[in-house]
């Protein structure tokens, strides 16, 4: 019977396991995903104008002296002797460096003997009486020898270099970016240094490797130092070219150098070209992709891409040639 009643207890329990798990189950949760309400863009615009704009370069200028000489070989050989510490003032005609010119001395003094002889050849036939025609043909060949001995006497000048005018004289460095020095070998043409003409200062601008587009003979250009102030013209272009880099010096002769000091910087602004009744917009309102420029446009509240030309440029801002007519809202942001 004690059996039974432990049967029963445990069936009983079974039965209710089952009923004891479903209470336990969760019920199924809804996930809830946020509807988030877009807002309008709001852009930041500037209307194309029509107006005027000028292309300008500001740069900064001083009084300099941009003429300069260049000093070449005109012999090849190996330096014998530098005259002069670079860089040094030096006066026309001074002598800044020689070369051996041991061959040429040699070929000379046998060039005089040869000379020496056809002399006495004709001082011999003029006493003995010689045929007018002998006596000729000596006195040619007496005078072609003295051609060639005048002319090779002459080329020893070319073992010497002097200073082509005053100025500083300052050497630069060999091909192989040594200083040449005793015994440096060179070769005609090749470039000894360059002297500066220092004989009148003038008011230049110098740029480096690449040059101002469109800037001439003749360009007008703005003065300002400081308080004084003056017009200008572009008078010359020299163009310098030094290893590494070039330089573009523009030199300019002001209207009224009176009102300007000669030391100092000046600010310079170059004039180069200007349009009048243009379509104006900011520079920062162009993009550019793949060679294609174009702007963002505002119509009715919609953003739309419009393709541009674009033509001369000042400061901030730059022309429209062909795209846009004027009045149209440019997005800048």
């Amino acid at each position: 019977m004690r059996s039974r009643g432990l049967l029963a207890i445990a069936a009983a329990g079974v039965l209710l396991m089952p009923l004891s798990g479903c209470g336990k189950k969760k019920e199924k949760q809804e996930i809830v995903i946020p509807i988030l309400e877009t807002q309008s863009m709001e852009y930041r615009t500037v209307k194309a104008e029509i107006s005027d704009i000028s292309e300008k370069y500001y740069q900064k200028g001083s009084y300099a002296y941009p003429y300069s000489q260049a000093v070449k070989f005109k012999a090849s050989g190996r330096i014998k002797s530098v005259e002069v510490v670079s860089p040094c003032d030096v006066k026309a005609g001074d002598l800044l460096c020689t070369l051996y010119d041991d061959d040429v001395v040699e070929k000379l003094e046998q060039e005089e003997i040869r000379l020496d002889q056809m002399k006495n050849t004709v001082e011999t036939l003029r006493l003995n009486g010689a045929s007018q025609k002998e006596y000729e043909m000596a006195q040619i060949d007496l005078q072609l020898e003295q051609m060639r001995y005048d002319r090779l006497e002459r080329s020893l000048e070319d073992y010497k270099v002097y200073a082509p005018c005053d100025g500083e004289f300052v050497m630069v460095s060999t091909d192989w970016n040594n200083p040449m020095n005793v015994n440096s070998p060179v070769r005609s043409g090749q470039l000894l240094g360059y002297t500066s003409d220092k004989s009148e200062e003038y008011l230049c601008v110098s740029v480096y490797d690449s040059p101002l587009s469109n800037v001439n003979f003749g360009t007008s250009v703005r003065l300002d130092q400081g308080a004084k102030s003056s017009t200008g013209t572009v008078i010359d272009v020299v163009f310098n070219e030094n290893g590494d880099y070039s330089t573009y010096t523009y030199v300019i002769q002001p209207d009224n150098e009176d009102e300007l000091f000669d030391f100092g910087d000046i600010n310079v602004v170059f004039d180069i070209y200007s349009r009048l009744d243009t379509v104006v917009i900011p520079k920062k309102a162009v993009k550019e992709l793949s060679g294609r420029k174009f702007v963002y446009l505002l119509v009715d509240g919609v953003k739309i891409e419009q393709d541009i030309e674009t033509g001369i440029e000042d400061n901030d801002m730059i022309e429209v040639t062909s795209g846009l007519v004027g009045g149209e809202d440019i997005i800048l942001n």
